[in-house]
């Protein structure tokens, strides 16, 4: 197979591969919104009847922060596979089969820069997928919150 032609499939591979990270992103972003709208009306019932809804509240609010847990290290992979993808796509470029080529990859240096190594400089780069992980922990937050907020009210510490 050309060089060239090995290069553009695992370009639009990588595509491919970023179009499914988001579709995931788009899929935890929708359970955790359920399960926060159902907290919701859980708890707006607990407040004013003081009854069991607070209880099913605290555990799907357990269930949304161990979604959230899931959630970071699916990040946490996909930022693995494609610093090896842009990797590759780099050592591609370098390939005698390239040397007319633009080498977008080695253009996006500028954007990502690395170390001897090849690890991208950590605060340097854009780091998406660092800055992606802020919504979980986000979700995950708004869980904690729910589950003191029924301890207290079980405390007698928001009145009836």
């Amino acid at each position: 197979m050309d060089k060239f032609e090995e290069y553009k499939l695992f370009v639009e591979d990588t595509a491919r591969f970023t179009d499914r990270r988001q579709t995931v992103n788009n899929i935890y972003v929708a359970v955790n919104s359920i399960l926060l709208g159902a907290s919701g009306l859980l708890l707006g019932q607990f407040f004013s009847e003081n009854n069991w809804q607070g209880l099913l509240a605290v555990l799907i609010a357990f269930a949304g922060i161990v979604i959230c847990l899931q959630w970071i290290q699916l990040i946490g992979k996909y930022k693995t596979l494609v610093a090896f993808r842009i990797r590759h796509l780099r050592k591609m470029e370098e390939h005698d089969g390239m040397k007319d080529s633009h080498k977008m990859y080695h253009q996006e240096d500028e954007l990502y820069p690395c170390d001897e190594d090849g690890n991208i400089i950590k605060g340097k780069g854009l780091n998406i997928s660092d800055r992606e992980k802020w919504l979980p922990r986000s979700f995950a937050i708004i869980y904690v919150v729910l589950i003191l907020a029924v301890g207290l009210k079980l405390c007698g510490v928001f009145p009836s």
